[in-house]
């Protein structure tokens, strides 16, 4: 399989509406590039005042569709560029914006270029949060979510006028992210639950320590962004130390669990309450095999314990074993480090432990180091493939696979 990105190669036309907000439009643009889409922009008057044409021109290499400067013979135009787009994107979309394009109206270029666009819309609300919150303007953007838009909401925070509310345009990732969804969205896995368990666990020794492991919760963070972006109700349950979903602002549930106990009781309860499609459960956290066996109360103290410190360990529950598997479609992540046994190992836990598919990775194998940003991962089911790049990558990769073995 080639490596996948949402992004690359997609057109998305860029439409400023004229608030404070339009410096994170040129963010936006930047952030699209960086994804491979190529970008162009459609600008209000209003807009120029706070950002220049320019800007966008040299972060896009394009041409900005702006009041008088339309060619049509070079299609430059509001119908050419409303036929070039894969995806119309209004940030920031100011009340003003907000009611014309709810009414048809069609009074500058950005408004004529989103009247004649057939292509999916974003919308990204950004203005201060008592016009927002008028009943006019709620009327006007439930009445665009019924013709097809798509809303970035606004956030709370600190708004231009220092007022503090819900009026903050949407940060430019989780627009990005959006934009993807909606590009990338596939019918398995619209709406569909999917479990993703990352990150290591950590039973207690005492107050202050733990016994864990190495796992970082990249390629697992990596997996739920993926099933987002393909259109998923993505949960996320792991340790509170992982990062990598919290900086990226995106609406995927967050569940907190450290000890096997917690990752156990967590795991069944969000398999319990699926009502949907059957759901999809990942596992790829780095669940302790043995705990200790008592814990301490507070923090152990060396001038108690003296020279040596003797830990015993027991067996922790085998998770993934146990789960009921009736409802959910199961994978397992398995690591290993000896390459002549890793592939026996995979395919006998695809078969002891019930499982839809194994992802197998060996830790060091072409150069792939625990922890890193890149991975090689061998997916075993009822067809193999191989699969090496950045996690991000690897993870559409993984779920396109699934898709095809379910």
């Amino acid at each position: 399989m080639n490596n996948f990105s949402p992004l690359r190669d997609k057109k998305i036309l860029i439409g400023v509406s004229g608030g404070v907000a339009a410096y994170k439009a040129a963010i936006l643009a930047r952030l699209f590039i960086k994804n491979g889409a190529n970008v162009r922009v459609v600008m209000t008057p209003a807009a120029e005042k706070f950002v220049g044409a320019l800007t966008f021109e040299a972060l896009a290499g394009n041409l900005v569709l702006r009041e008088g400067a339309e060619r049509w013979d070079a299609g430059l135009s509001h119908i050419g560029y409303a036929k070039w787009a894969d995806i119309l994107v209004v940030a920031p979309a100011t009340a003003n914006t907000i009611a014309k394009l709810a009414g048809g109206i069609a009074d500058n270029l950005l408004l004529q270029t989103a009247l004649a666009c057939a292509a999916p819309k974003i919308l990204a609300p950004a203005a201060n949060d008592e016009m927002l919150a008028k009943p006019a303007i709620k009327r006007a953007v439930t009445s665009l979510i019924d013709d097809g838009f798509v809303i970035a909401g606004a956030e709370i925070g600190e708004l231009a006028c220092g007022d503090t509310g819900e009026g903050r345009m949407a940060e430019p990732e989780k627009i990005v992210a959006l934009a993807a969804r909606v590009l990338s969205a596939r019918d398995f896995w619209r709406d569909r639950l999917v479990i993703v368990s990352g990150g290591a666990s950590i039973e207690k020794i005492d107050s202050v320590r733990g016994v864990t492991n190495f796992s970082s919760g990249k390629m697992a963070a990596a997996m739920a962004i993926a099933a987002y972006i393909f259109g998923a109700k993505a949960v996320f349950i792991g340790n509170t130390t992982n990062q990598e979903l919290s900086n990226q602002n995106l609406p995927i549930k967050y569940i907190s669990a450290r000890s096997v106990a917690e990752f156990d009781e967590n795991l069944r309860s969000q398999i319990a309450n699926n009502k949907g499609k059957k759901a999809v459960l990942i596992m790829a956290a780095a669940i302790s095999d043995y705990a200790p066996e008592n814990i301490a109360q507070g923090k152990l103290k060396k001038n108690d314990i003296g020279d040596r410190f003797n830990l015993t360990l027991t067996k922790t529950k085998d998770i993934l074993l146990n789960l009921p598997k009736d409802d959910i479609f199961c994978v397992g992540f398995k690591a290993e480090t000896d390459q002549n046994s890793a592939r026996e190992n995979a395919q006998k836990m695809l078969k002891e432990k019930g499982l839809n598919a194994v992802c197998l990775n060996v830790i060091g194998a072409s150069g792939v180091e625990f922890g890193g940003d890149r991975t090689k991962i061998e997916f075993f089911g009822k067809n193999n493939y191989i699969f090496e790049g950045e996690k991000r990558s690897v993870a559409y990769e993984i779920l396109t696979a699934l898709e095809n073995e379910a």
